[in-house]
Formats: C-alpha cells, sequence, structure tokens
C-alpha cells in the first residue's frame, strides 16, 4: 500500500492535466487482476476508469475515488513516512483510497462478489465532466455507493450539502474618468450588490451550522484606471442544505438585485444536489456496527459541508456511504493520512462486504 500510494503521489495528477492522470490511470490498471472488466472514457477534460467484476452498469456495490489533486509545492509530491504519517499531496484527500480499491477488487474478483471500481479525473473542479456525466448520460447507477471522501475523526457522513454557483454580470457605460457622471460605473454596482449579499448571509458564514452559506470567489471588471468601468462580473458560491435549492437561492438574489441601481443578469454556472444516507437503511447500519468493531471505537454520525462526486448520484436515492481513516490538512502544506487507520479502514471495509 505504501508503495503504491508513494508512486501515485509523485504523479501530478491536476485537474486538466490529462496525460498525468492517464499515466496514473495506466499504473492503476497494472495492479489488477487479469479477471477485471475494464472502462476508460474521456469526455472533455477528464477521463473516467470503471474496474468491474462484471460487465454491468448497475453493480450492487460501487466503490467511487477521484484520482486528481489540487496544485502543491514540488516537495509535496514525493511522499514522506513520518511515523504512522504518510505525508503528501493527496494522501488524504483521497489517494489513499486506490490501493485499497485495488485490494477489495482483486478479493472481489476471486469471491464473486458484483463489485465495481470508479476512479475520476475532475471532482477537484467539480466532477461535471466525469462523475456527473458518467452518472446522467452514461447512466451509471449502482445499488450503494462507497465514497470514502469525507468525514473527519472516523465519523460517518449522513448529509452534504449541495452547490449553487453563480455569475453576475452588471452592465454600465463607459466615460472617462474625469468625468464620472457621464458613464455608470458596473463595478460600483457589484460591489453595493456583494455588500447586500455579505449582510444577508453574514451570521451564517461566521459560525458552523447546517444553514445556506455564500462564499464571494471572483470578483472582475475594468479595462483601465482613468474609465468608468462599462462591465464587470462577480462569481460566488452557495453551499445549501436540503431544506434549500439553487431555485429558491436564485429567486433570493434576483430580489436583491432589485433593490440595487443598475442592469444584471444572473446565470446558474454549477450545482449539485445535496446527499442524504438514512443510517437506519440496514445496510448503512451494518457498516456502521462493523467499523465500530474493527475500529474499537463508537463511529458517530455528522454532516459533511464539502461535496463530493456522490452528489451527481443524488437523484439515484440509493445508499452512501461516506466515511475515510483518520487523516487531515487536506489541501494544506503537510497533509497527511494514518497508515494504521487505513489498515483498519482496509479490514473493515474486508469484513463488510464478506470477503475472505
Amino acid at each position: 500500500m505504501v508503495e503504491q500510494l508513494g508512486r501515485l503521489v509523485e504523479l501530478r495528477t491536476l485537474p486538466g492535466d490529462t496525460l498525468a492522470n492517464a499515466k496514473a490511470l495506466d499504473y492503476v490498471e497494472t495492479l489488477v487482476d487479469k479477471k477485471v472488466i475494464k472502462e476508460r472514457f474521456t469526455n472533455g477534460n477528464a477521463e473516467v476508469l470503471i474496474l468491474s467484476v462484471n460487465k454491468t452498469y448497475t453493480p450492487e456495490i460501487c466503490y467511487m475515488v477521484h484520482m486528481d489533486v489540487v496544485a502543491g509545492r514540488d516537495d509535496q509530491f514525493k511522499m514522506e513516512v513520518d511515523g504512522d504519517r504518510l505525508v503528501g499531496r493527496g494522501t488524504c484527500d483521497m489517494k489513499f483510497s486506490i490501493p485499497v480499491g485495488i485490494a477489495l477488487l482483486n478479493k472481489a474478483i476471486k469471491n464473486g462478489l458484483d463489485f465495481a471500481m470508479v476512479i475520476t479525473t475532475d471532482e477537484e473542479t467539480g466532477g461535471l465532466d466525469g462523475g456527473k456525466y458518467l452518472a446522467d448520460i452514461k447512466g451509471y447507477a449502482p445499488k450503494l455507493l462507497i465514497v470514502p471522501d469525507g468525514g473527519v475523526n472516523l465519523n460517518f457522513v449522513d448529509r452534504t450539502k449541495g452547490v449553487c454557483q453563480l455569475k453576475i454580470v452588471a452592465t454600465g457605460a463607459a466615460a472617462h474618468a474625469s468625468r464620472p457622471w457621464l458613464g455608470e460605473n458596473a463595478l460600483e454596482m457589484i460591489v453595493e450588490l456583494a455588500h447586500e449579499l455579505k449582510k444577508e448571509y453574514h451570521e451564517d458564514n461566521i459560525k458552523e451550522g447546517w444553514a445556506t452559506t455564500m462564499n464571494i470567489g471572483t470578483i472582475n471588471g475594468g479595462i483601465s484606471t482613468n474609465q468608468v468601468c462599462p462591465s464587470a462580473e462577480m462569481k460566488i458560491d452557495f453551499r445549501y442544505p436540503e431544506t434549500d435549492s439553487v431555485e429558491k437561492i436564485v429567486e433570493k438574489v434576483k430580489k436583491m438585485i432589485d433593490k440595487v441601481p443598475g442592469k444584471f443578469e444572473v446565470t446558474v454556472i454549477g450545482t449539485g444536489l445535496p446527499t442524504f444516507t438514512d443510517v437506519l437503511d440496514v445496510r448503512v447500519e451494518r457498516y456502521i456496527k462493523i467499523m465500530a468493531e474493527t475500529f474499537g471505537r463508537e463511529i458517530l454520525v455528522k454532516p459533511n459541508h464539502g461535496a463530493s462526486d456522490a452528489r451527481h448520484f443524488a437523484p439515484l436515492n440509493i445508499p452512501v456511504i461516506m466515511h475515510k481513516p483518520l487523516g487531515g490538512e487536506i489541501h494544506s502544506d503537510n497533509e497527511w493520512v494514518s497508515l494504521s487507520s487505513v489498515a483498519t479502514f482496509y479490514t473493515g471495509l474486508s469484513n463488510y462486504l464478506g470477503l475472505k
């Protein structure tokens, strides 16, 4: 596992780097049993690898992970073993899961379990070309989804928030900066709207909770310092619980726009549904029980504020097992995963799947 993870960390599989991701997928293919059924397809800048025991798009169990990672320094792409910690870019998010999945798949092929492993390469940028395409266009529909891409301190994730990303364009009129009364400054319109948005979502943005949050990601506009800006845009990212929706968020933003002078156009540029897993489902109850026994500690159930490729499969209303071993500092300088925890996690999954 350490050898495989180290090799995967060395490959700089950034989203959009099709060559690096293809090399990583090639490497994975060399590690799986020859009887495994392989399918690879490319859509846009994403490549997806499906490794299956049976030739089907409706496996009983799908183990879904992503190969892509966020950018980092050169030294972060050389994994270091620091006691029980494996340190490096992507160790926790989420390349640890790939050697685990390979081992499970190789056991499943010998046990005849209807099991598949799916690896995407664009999760960090939304998964639209990978996971979403697989679910919506390819019609991939497993009966149960295991996604070890969420939860901290061994918590089981029962809920994740949805995503709503908007682009708002303000249109004004150009003029010389010395005669601003002759123009309409689009940046001023955007800034005023941004101020209204900040007031509306301030309370939910400054404390942890299960409400809709709003992040102003980018503001762009203007060509020259001595010109009244004729056009400007702002991109916003909302994360919303199951009680909210994209439609409600857009309606709310448009009502706020009505209070701000200027001409605005709102475009939805990205969405993802919230996920919800019923912990009373017998398959989920059994998973939590087995993992608690394997780890020798209680597995708490907690919501997760982040998103994963699992959201693209939310319309299927299938159980999503979202749980991972101990690790931390994801996307930071010292990202790590616990080797002993990964080993225990693998044992627990093997027990859950009934693999010998």
